[in-house]
């Protein structure tokens, strides 16, 4: 399965039209067409407050372009386009990226990473982006996989997906997803994992030529409500 992560830069002023777009219309065409929706949210705070993301999972790059090409030139789809811009465009540009999962990424996995939406409150995700260092995205891709996402575990985290790029953004990069009941939550659960002498020892075996991570990038999401991840 490839996983496309998907960014919209929105135009001033224009995300409420944005959204009415994608709940009222795009979301059902999209299932129409048979594209899989992971995962729709708005930032909290991060990187960039002015964007929607979301997620397609994909069985291949033939099934993509096979899919992309009709929905793209379908006349619904045309026509509300025109309708919804006709003062202006309501998207600056779409950043993408087309990811593989790691071997030890929970989604493909099938480990659920809560209890039924219907059952609870949705929860709050944050999307974490690892940039390596120079030839060291192996050695983080193994520190997950080999440490920190049973660490994470031990600890109460709630891990969505792991992945690596394919096609775009670049190829030293891991990103991976997780889920919050809160704010708080997340501030007590990283303090607990960043204190346990065990993580302590193992990230400064694994740094001992030097750091492998040169800087992370997180953004915190709420889930639309048209999201099929809550």
């Amino acid at each position: 399965m490839l996983y496309e992560l998907r960014r919209y830069d929105v135009a001033p002023t224009k995300l409420p039209a944005l959204l009415d777009r994608f709940g009222g219309f795009t979301v059902q065409k999209w299932k129409d067409y048979g594209f899989r929706l992971i995962g729709f949210w708005t930032p909290i705070f991060g990187e960039k407050s002015n964007q929607l993301v979301y997620i397609w999972a994909w069985e291949s790059l033939e099934e993509r372009a096979k899919k992309m090409a009709p929905w793209r030139a379908d006349p619904d789809r045309i026509k509300k386009w025109a309708e919804t811009e006709k003062d202006g465009p309501l998207v600056n540009r779409v950043h993408n990226q087309l990811m593989e999962p790691t071997a030890y990424s929970q989604l493909d996995r099938g480990e659920p990473y809560g209890p039924d939406a219907a059952s609870r409150k949705p929860y709050l995700f944050e999307l974490r982006e690892y940039q390596a260092m120079p030839q060291k995205i192996q050695n983080i891709t193994d520190r997950f996989g080999g440490f920190t996402v049973e660490a994470f575990k031990k600890h109460g985290f709630r891990q969505v997906g792991y992945w690596r790029n394919v096609i775009g953004a670049n190829d030293h990069q891991l990103i991976y997803l997780l889920a919050w009941e809160s704010i708080e939550e997340r501030l007590t659960k990283f303090d607990t994992f960043l204190k346990d002498p065990e993580r302590v020892r193992v990230f400064a075996e694994s740094e001992k030529n030097g750091p492998i991570v040169e800087q992370v990038t997180t953004t915190v999401l709420r889930p639309t409500a048209f999201s099929p991840m809550k």
